[in-house]
Formats: structure tokens, C-alpha cells, sequence
């Protein structure tokens, strides 16, 4: 792959381009804006070339524009897939959100005489029976974990 654009790239008129859905926010006193979209992607740009690009002034040529069409924030004709590649991404992004969770990790008893560094359990005495989890609580847990949307569950017991 060449480092280089062809000479068409060069010649071809300015050419006019869509805007894709976007949002942006001001990042410094230097007048910089980060610009995101739905997809996750973000880019950095100063205040000119943002007002550019909203304006639908941006050259073709300019990396800047390169870089936003890449990402999913403006099509031109050589770059007609684009919204379905965009929504393409968003899908793949949030498509977790609909499953909810795959893990459910129940602490059924404080009662442990272990410091385990990725466990929940606050290390009570083996002879306090009032931190352990009871049966109407343990049966209500088990129940929304079953009303889970995902495909695959995982139930981590700690304690």
C-alpha cells in the first residue's frame, strides 16, 4: 500500500459529502473540540476545521477529511456505504446491551476466614450466622437470574 494518494485523488474537483451524526465539545483554551459519534469513534479537531466541516467546507484533500470519513463522520460518492457500515458499528456496539448480563456472582455468606483480593465477602466470625444469605433471598436471586436475557449464564459463589 502506497504512503501516497494517486494523482486522481489530486485532480478531481472538491467533492461534496454528507454529514454522518455527530457530537462535539470543547477540549481546551486552545480552541480544540473532541468530536464522537455513536459508534464510539472520536476525533480531535481545532475550532476551524470543525466549523469547516459543519459549514461542508472541508477540502477533500485535507487529512483531516480523511481521517473523518475513515471514521464514520462524513460520506462523499467514493464512500456511499458508510451509513450502513456506521450502523453496522453500532450494532456490533451495543448489541451486548440487549443480553444484559451473563454474570451473577452471589455472596452467600460473610462468614470466611480468607482475604481473597477479588472477593465481596467483609471476613465475619464462623459463628455469626446473621450474614449468611437466606433461603427467600437466595430463591428471589435465583429467580432473576433466570428472567435474564442472555443466551449463557455464569453464577459465581463467593463466601
Amino acid at each position: 500500500m502506497s504512503r501516497f494518494q494517486s494523482i486522481e485523488f489530486y485532480q478531481r474537483p472538491t467533492t461534496t459529502y454528507q454529514l454522518l451524526p455527530f457530537r462535539f465539545t470543547p477540549l481546551n483554551e486552545r480552541g480544540e473540540y473532541v468530536v464522537t459519534n455513536l459508534a464510539g469513534e472520536h476525533v480531535v479537531l481545532p475550532g476551524d476545521q470543525l466549523r469547516a466541516l459543519v459549514r461542508h467546507e472541508l477540502p477533500h484533500t485535507s487529512r483531516d477529511y480523511q481521517d473523518l470519513r475513515a471514521r464514520h463522520f462524513l460520506y462523499d460518492d467514493s464512500s456511499k456505504s458508510a451509513p450502513d457500515l456506521l450502523a453496522l458499528k453500532i450494532r456490533s456496539r451495543y448489541r451486548r446491551l440487549a443480553e444484559f448480563t451473563g454474570l451473577h456472582i452471589f455472596v452467600v455468606t460473610l462468614r470466611c476466614e480468607h482475604s481473597c483480593p477479588y472477593c465481596q465477602v467483609s471476613r465475619q466470625t464462623a459463628d455469626t450466622e446473621a450474614f449468611d444469605m437466606s433461603r427467600n433471598t437466595a430463591d428471589k436471586a435465583l429467580e432473576f437470574v433466570f428472567r435474564s436475557p442472555s443466551p449463557a449464564i455464569k453464577i459465581e459463589f463467593q463466601g
